[in-house]
C-alpha cells in the first residue's frame, strides 16, 4: 500500500509564530485529520503556551469556519488546517483566523499507464483543477502531459478560490472559466471531480498522484439520481427550506425567494436553519421534501440516503417550471 505523505507542521510553525500573545486558541481539523488531532494540539501549545481548544463538530471547508461559535467561550484566534481561505470572507471574520494548509509531500506517481489511460477519457486539449493539498503538483502534471501531446492550461477561478486551479466541492470557475474540451483532476475520491463533471458536462480523468491510478469521474449515475429525486419530489405538500448560518453557506434571501417559489404554487414551505442540516432535524414535522440552500453536495452525496426527497435551489426551479431541466443545472456557490 502506498504510503501518503503530508505536511502540516511547517504551516504550524509559522502561524504560531504569530499567535506569541494569544491566550485561549481554537483549532478546526477536518476528517482526515482527526488522527493527527492530538498531535496538532499537542504542537500548538507547545509552540505558544496558550490554551488549546479543539472544535469538535464536522469541518467541511473554509466555508465552515468555528469563529463566531470560539469567540464566545473567549478564544482570541483560530486555526483552521487543510483549506485555503476564500478571500472575500476575510472581513468577516469573528476573530483573527489563520489558514494552515495541509500539502502533500510524496513524489508525483505519473507513469506510462497512467497517460495511456488519460488519453483514453480525454480528448488533447484539456484544463487541470485539484484541491488545495496537490496544488504544487499542478505544473509538473502539466509539462508531463504536453510532452505527451496534451495542450494543458490552467485558470483563476472566483472570489471563493484562492489560487489557480483550485477546485471546492461548490465551485468549479477554475474549470469553467477554461475553453478546453476536457479536465484532469490531481487527487483523490469524486467528490471534487464530481463538480466539474456536473456543472460542465464534459468528461474529467482523475489521477490519484499517490498510486497512479487513473480513473474517469462519471456523473450518469449521480444525474440519474438527481432526475429521479425531481420526480419523486413533484406531489410532496410540505417543504423544508434548509439553511445555514455559517458565514460561507449562508443564503438566506435565496432561502426567501425558494419559499415564495413553493407557497406560490400552493405547498407549505417552513425555513429552517442550523449550522449543518439533517434529516434528524425534520422529525416530527410531517416534512415530505426538502430543498437545501446551503451547501448543494448535501443533496448530491446524502440526499440518496434520506427518506425523503432533498433537492438542490436549481432542482426546484426545474420542478416548479422556471428552469430548463437540460443541461443538469449545478447548483453552484460563487
Amino acid at each position: 500500500m502506498t504510503e501518503v505523505k503530508f505536511d502540516w507542521e511547517s504551516g504550524i510553525k509559522e502561524v504560531c509564530l504569530k499567535l506569541q500573545d494569544k491566550k485561549r486558541i481554537g483549532i478546526q481539523v477536518p476528517e482526515g485529520l482527526k488522527p493527527r488531532a492530538h498531535q496538532i494540539v499537542e504542537r500548538v501549545r507547545e509552540l505558544t503556551g496558550a490554551k488549546i481548544v479543539l472544535w469538535g463538530e464536522p469541518t467541511y471547508g473554509a466555508c465552515d469556519l468555528a469563529d463566531r461559535p470560539l469567540e464566545e467561550i473567549g478564544a482570541d484566534a483560530l486555526i483552521h488546517m487543510g483549506h485555503l481561505p476564500m478571500p472575500y470572507h476575510s472581513e468577516f471574520y469573528a476573530v483573527p483566523t489563520y489558514f494552515v494548509p495541509v500539502r502533500h509531500t510524496g513524489e508525483l506517481n505519473l507513469n506510462e499507464e497512467g497517460i495511456s489511460k488519460i488519453k483514453d477519457i480525454l480528448p488533447t486539449k484539456i484544463g487541470i483543477v485539484t484541491t488545495a493539498q496537490h496544488l504544487h503538483m499542478i505544473d509538473e502534471v502539466g509539462k508531463e502531459l504536453e510532452k505527451s501531446g496534451f495542450d494543458t492550461s490552467v485558470t483563476t477561478g472566483g472570489p471563493r478560490l484562492a489560487a489557480a486551479g483550485q477546485l471546492l466541492g461548490c465551485n468549479s470557475s477554475a474549470a469553467r472559466k477554461l475553453n478546453v474540451d476536457g479536465y484532469l483532476y490531481i487527487g483523490t475520491g469524486l467528490f471534487h471531480p464530481l463538480t466539474v463533471a456536473l456543472s460542465t458536462g464534459k468528461k474529467v480523468a482523475c489521477i490519484d498522484p499517490h498510486n497512479g491510478e487513473v480513473i474517469e469521474a462519471d456523473a450518469k449515475p449521480f444525474l440519474k439520481q438527481r432526475y429521479a429525486a425531481i420526480s419523486v419530489a413533484k406531489d410532496a405538500r410540505r417543504w423544508a427550506v434548509l439553511f445555514s448560518s455559517q458565514i460561507g453557506q449562508k443564503r438566506i434571501d435565496l432561502a426567501d425567494k425558494i419559499a415564495d417559489l413553493l407557497t406560490s404554487d400552493g405547498r407549505e414551505a417552513m425555513l429552517i436553519g442550523s449550522i449543518h442540516q439533517s434529516h434528524d432535524q425534520l422529525l416530527g414535522m410531517g416534512i415530505e421534501a426538502a430543498v437545501i440552500t446551503a451547501c448543494p453536495r448535501l443533496a448530491i452525496e446524502d440526499g440518496p440516503t434520506w427518506p425523503i426527497p432533498l433537492l438542490t435551489v436549481p432542482e426546484v426551479q426545474i420542478l416548479m417550471g422556471k428552469r430548463e431541466a437540460e443541461p443538469y443545472p449545478f447548483d453552484e456557490f460563487a
